[in-house]
């Protein structure tokens, strides 16, 4: 197969990295119709894929799990010949009201717009030039809209889902339904204390509110109130969802300010919404497993599973044994794991870490009680990217304490050099809808954990000659990862070793 180069890439793709090409002409020559590709971290999978599409012969969709990964997409291969990205219409200028974006545009409100038929609208041009390109990079929400509410983006003969491991929970999270604080302000919403108690409940009140909300609709559209508006076409959208899917598999909770409803799995979802008919579909990641395709409905297809090309020693997994954290620790246990904690850190303080609490709860009591308080940073729900880039910044001693980097994020060389999982990521279980999950899928709630814990593993090492450690000091992960190996990747395995002492920080000159 001809090189990057010559196949017309950007100078930074000049050639091809282990497994890339056999990945890429895996892709041309499968012949089934599901391809399930786990590429590790730092394999390159864009470049393969990417390749793989323009070579194809036929139109092909790229979804990102999430708009920056999308835009680095477009960063890396937008100028190419043929590819054009698409994403809502929050993410475009109306034309006729600079104040506002697409999405709540004059046309919006009947106005009629020349731009949007003639061209001239910032979103309308980009969807035509999607409409007609041989290559679409877009995200799952945008892809999954497009197809259950409006025209869809036309016929593809091959569709890559990016970050595949993600799948099941954008489909998931794209069907059900979540009555907030803002659905309830418009006092059309009257749940009160009493929820329907079966599913045929839920429909007849759904399709009760449905009228009332259309007419509510009509009336902001007419007064041009342009935030209820936007509102109500959501909590339209969000009826109109359990008038059409709700049955018998769908489950639903209470919890403080909102309502819950989803269906059990994302299976009977995933053609109507997420493949559509696509003759050829790949699903990419580095912690894509069997499970994950299960879960989507996909039975057969082919799996293919790459080496990692960093060395093991440079990404070691090791557990130093502490207590088995779980929910009913005491103040012994915890005394037990802070000095574990504090312990690893000691000897480590003059590089950059990053410690994985999973909760906010253990967050918080880290920040209080470790010997190394002084040199922690966290945020809040609010301000994570800020904290993120000003300790990507910073010089050492930094310790970022986080119960929510183990996706997403990534911190190179000396960003990080450490990290300590305080506790495997198991879901919060108080919760209806995953119980019932845990009760049905005897692997389910373990799937979960496995992907937290594989992605966590990865945030601090990004190239074949960068390192990072990684400690586990919860116990469980002792039986955890022998009885669950069936949900995890070799790469992640075979960096696996206890040690019952805290080992020296590598020296690395």
């Amino acid at each position: 197969m001809r090189s990057p180069a010559e196949l017309g890439f950007p100078s930074k793709f000049k050639s091809w990295r282990p497994n890339q090409e056999a990945a890429c002409q895996s892709i041309l020559e499968t012949k089934e119709r599901f391809l399930i590709q786990a590429c590790p971290t730092g394999f390159g999978k864009s470049l393969a894929y990417m390749a793989a599409a323009l070579e194809s012969g036929t139109r092909v969709a790229i979804l990102t799990s999430t708009k920056g990964l999308q835009t680095q997409l477009v960063r890396d291969f937008g100028k190419m010949k043929g590819v054009v990205d698409i994403r809502g219409r929050m993410n475009y200028q109306c034309r006729l009201n600079t104040k506002v974006s697409c999405d709540t545009g004059v046309c919006v409100f009947g106005v009629k717009c020349p731009m949007k038929e003639e061209g001239g609208c910032f979103y309308y041009d980009q969807l035509r030039a999607a409409l007609s390109a041989r290559v679409v990079i877009t995200n799952y929400a945008y892809w999954m809209a497009q197809n259950e509410y409006s025209e869809g983006l036309g016929e593809f003969g091959m569709l890559i889902l990016d970050e595949a491991h993600s799948a099941p929970d954008h489909l998931l999270n794209h069907v059900a339904v979540t009555f907030g604080k803002s659905d309830w302000n418009n006092r059309i919403l009257e749940l009160g204390d009493s929820l329907p108690t079966n599913y045929m409940g839920w429909k007849i009140w759904a399709e009760d509110k449905l009228h009332d909300v259309k007419m509510a609709i009509e009336t902001a559209k007419v007064e041009r109130k342009e935030k209820k508006f936007l509102g109500l076409k959501k909590l339209e959208q969000k009826l109109g969802r359990i008038t059409d899917f709700i049955d018998s598999s769908w489950l639903w909770e209470d919890n403080p300010g909102e309502v819950s409803l989803t269906p059990t799995w994302p299976a009977p979802f995933s053609e109507h919404i997420l493949f559509t008919g696509v003759r050829k579909i790949v699903l990419t990641s580095a912690t894509v497993v069997a499970k994950t395709a299960a879960l989507l409905g996909i039975r057969g297809g082919k799996s293919e599973e790459y080496p990692h090309e960093f060395p093991v020693e440079n990404r070691p997994l090791i557990h130093v044994p502490s207590v088995n954290m779980n929910w009913r620790n005491g103040e012994a246990e915890h005394r037990v794991w802070l000095m574990k904690m504090d312990q690893i850190i000691r000897d480590r303080v003059g590089t950059k870490g990053i410690i994985h609490t999973v909760s906010y709860a253990r967050r918080d009591m880290v920040l209080d009680r470790s010997k190394y308080g002084e040199f922690m940073v966290t945020h809040n729900r609010l301000n994570t990217e800020a904290t993120v880039r000003a300790f990507k910044r910073s010089d050492p001693p930094s310790i970022l304490v986080s119960p929510s980097m183990a996706t997403g994020w990534d911190f190179p060389y000396d960003e990080c050099r450490w990290q300590i999982i305080i506790k495997l990521p198991y879901p919060d279980m108080r919760g209806e809808i995953m119980r019932v999950r845990g009760r049905k899928d005897s692997d389910y709630i373990n799937y979960l954990v496995s992907q937290q814990l594989i992605q966590a593993t990865g945030r601090g090492v990004r190239a074949k000659d960068d390192w990072c450690e990684t400690f586990v000091i919860d116990n469980n992960v002792v039986w955890f990862i022998p009885q669950n190996r069936h949900l995890m990747l070799s790469w992640f395995t075979e960096a696996y070793r206890k040690s019952n002492v805290v080992p020296k920080p590598p020296d690395r000159g």
